[in-house]
């Protein structure tokens, strides 16, 4: 199973879309089914093989990624992140044209590698750079945004953040 960054994966679909390629057409040129396609291009990449993602990767004209090297827990250090934007430990806010996902800290996980909300796989460097995990909705070594905003384009972005904000304010008053 591939294990991908989230930026890799929107290249994907990027590069996809610019070759006015359907995601029903990458599948049938890469032998998998369009719902692989869909998963892949929204972050999970760990629901194909490294050999598929290879054969999309190189149709699309894009260089692979390479592939981790061991768990993310061992890789960072500090405290971790989810790199899911439909995670509650993701605090979304409009900025200007951009929605940016600002982080919240993670109770301690009985692991230590996934999130404590939603159990994804937790991110301890910058998808974008490599840096070591700070605090912030971007990484002050780059400038690169921590959680991608995976939200269909043309969505009205500041009443869609107001209200998720909303929405896990009420989930955590639920917990208390």
């Amino acid at each position: 199973m591939a294990h991908l960054s989230i930026t890799f994966c929107r290249q994907l679909a990027r590069a996809r879309r610019e070759k006015g390629m359907t995601q029903s057409a990458l599948a049938q040129a890469v032998a998998c089914k369009q719902s692989a396609i869909s998963m892949l291009e929204s972050g999970q990449g760990e629901k194909l093989s490294h050999e598929t993602v290879a054969k999309i990767a190189a149709l699309l004209g894009v260089p692979c990624e390479p592939e981790s090297t061991g768990t993310p827990a061992a890789k960072g250090a500090g405290g971790g992140y989810c790199p899911s934007a439909a995670c509650f430990s993701n605090v979304p806010y409009a900025v200007a044209d951009d929605l940016l996902f600002w982080p919240r800290p993670q109770p301690a996980p009985s692991d230590g590698r996934h999130c404590a909300y939603c159990g994804e796989l937790l991110e301890r460097l910058c998808p974008h750079c490599g840096a070591g995990v700070t605090d912030g909705a971007c990484c002050p070594a780059c400038g690169g945004a921590r959680v991608t905003n995976t939200l269909p384009p043309g969505t009205d972005l500041a009443p869609w953040a107001a209200q998720r904000r909303r929405e896990i304010a009420e989930w955590r008053s639920l917990l208390s």
